[in-house]
């Protein structure tokens, strides 16, 4: 089915959607089935071409279809493999079995727990509140796409379960022109410590991934994830990254952010002593637009932030980064950071970064800095004068522009290498 003909449909007949418990009528509404895309005249979606979406009508994908995984070339003990959005597989070592758990989220009810009051039914839930007061829901509109398309899963870690082998999250994509629409909700209980990979693999051309994830960390939870994509070549991504962090929990949360993507980036720090650390990467080449919006809210006392970005824009590409830091009354002691450096290889190549702080409590400590640059031309001829060619000198900057973040993830630093080379040195 269409999405056009599936949201007609919708208007008048509800379709499946009344009979999923766990989708409330207050994200099914008119003004959504009349508009499903954001609004490009607010601030963060001003910067992504909206008419992306709307140039083609997508197929909703079929449940149905035998569109089996042609293949995974990862190596990993730890797996949980979608295919087109859809759960297919979940292989884990023995010791794993009773300490995670992955489930659809219409069997929350039946799991005796509070993970049901927590799933996303709220459109206002991850709006953006203005300074005027006003909650603006359109910045999140694509979210309920993830509702009303997914099954959603659930990824429950038990407390203390402690996790050094990383678990590899991929989702396959082997469909043309088709909308995938994942909702994927991770709880990870008290003291647990664990390791994610999050991948998106691309084998099919022209699709549209919409990815939803709401991941909470609970009491003193230690959470590392890398998210990248594979092979995106003419794929369209967006990407909505929600972190819900209580108190003495600490996230580490790595992206890059390529090709034709946008990504919503929210965290809460809702414990005291709780630390969230962003370290990501952009890059565009040719005709390409990517934007990342990542806002951090400090809503308790002692809480601690840091964003650490590196853009690189090559040809005739864009990217854009908006940062915001907001402390909240209550959230004394805190300390919010922002950094992001541009690094421009054409003329022509576009690069916008905007931060932000909205402070709203005293005795907090914030800073927030951007640069934009090209390559020196000094540090390549010096380069060269110690015997590396022009474009191995060219390409040893870039990696130490790069390097700056400490990036820790192996499988992240070669995919990133793989991805310079391909991208600014064909």
């Amino acid at each position: 089915m269409l999405l056009n003909d599936y949201l007609e449909k919708l208007k008048t007949k509800k379709l499946d959607v009344a009979k999923n418990s766990y989708i409330s009528d207050s994200i099914v509404t008119d003004d959504f089935i009349a508009d499903i895309y954001p609004d490009d005249n607010i601030e963060e979606w001003k910067n992504f071409n909206i008419k992306a979406f709307k140039k083609r009508n997508w197929s909703i994908f079929n449940r149905d279809a035998n569109t089996k995984v042609k293949k995974v070339n990862l190596d990993y003990e730890n797996l949980i493999l979608f295919n087109n959005g859809i759960l297919e597989d979940v292989k884990l070592e023995k010791y794993l079995n009773s300490k995670i758990k992955v489930y659809k989220i219409s069997e929350c009810q039946n799991k005796g727990n509070n993970i049901f009051n927590k799933i996303y039914n709220d459109r206002k839930k991850y709006s953006e509140r203005r300074l005027s007061g006003i909650d603006d829901d359109k910045t999140t509109k694509l979210l309920v796409l993830n509702k009303i398309l997914s099954d959603g899963i659930v990824i429950e870690v038990s407390s203390d379960t402690k996790i050094n082998k990383e678990i590899c999250i991929i989702n396959n994509i082997s469909t043309e022109h088709t909308l995938i629409s994942p909702y994927i909700f991770i709880i990870v209980k008290d003291r647990a410590k664990i390791n994610f990979l999050d991948l998106t693999v691309y084998e099919g051309n022209q699709n549209w991934t919409n990815v939803f994830y709401e991941i909470y960390l609970e009491k003193a939870a230690e959470v590392k994830i890398a998210n990248l994509n594979l092979e995106q070549k003419n794929n369209l991504n967006t990407a909505s990254f929600n972190f819900h962090i209580e108190e003495y929990a600490n996230l580490l949360f790595s992206l890059i952010n390529k090709g034709f993507s946008k990504k919503d980036v929210r965290v809460f720090l809702n414990g005291k002593s709780s630390k969230a650390n962003i370290k990501g990467i952009l890059l565009s080449k040719e005709e390409e637009f990517n934007d990342v919006f990542c806002k951090i809210t400090h809503n308790e006392f002692q809480t601690d932030s840091n964003q650490d970005w590196r853009m690189i824009s090559s040809d005739n590409s864009k990217s854009s980064l908006n940062g915001k830091i907001r402390i909240l009354k209550n959230a004394k002691n805190s300390s919010g950071k922002f950094l992001s450096k541009s690094l421009l290889l054409d003329n022509k190549a576009k690069s916008f970064s905007k931060p932000e702080l909205e402070i709203f409590e005293d005795e907090v400590t914030c800073s927030h800095g951007a640069s934009f640059g090209e390559i020196e031309k000094e540090k390549v001829f010096y380069l060269q004068s110690r015997g590396l060619s022009k474009k191995d000198a060219i390409r040893t900057l870039i990696a130490a522009f790069l390097n700056e973040l400490e990036i820790e993830d192996s499988f992240f630093k070669k995919d990133l290498i793989k991805e310079i080379d391909s991208s600014f040195f064909k």
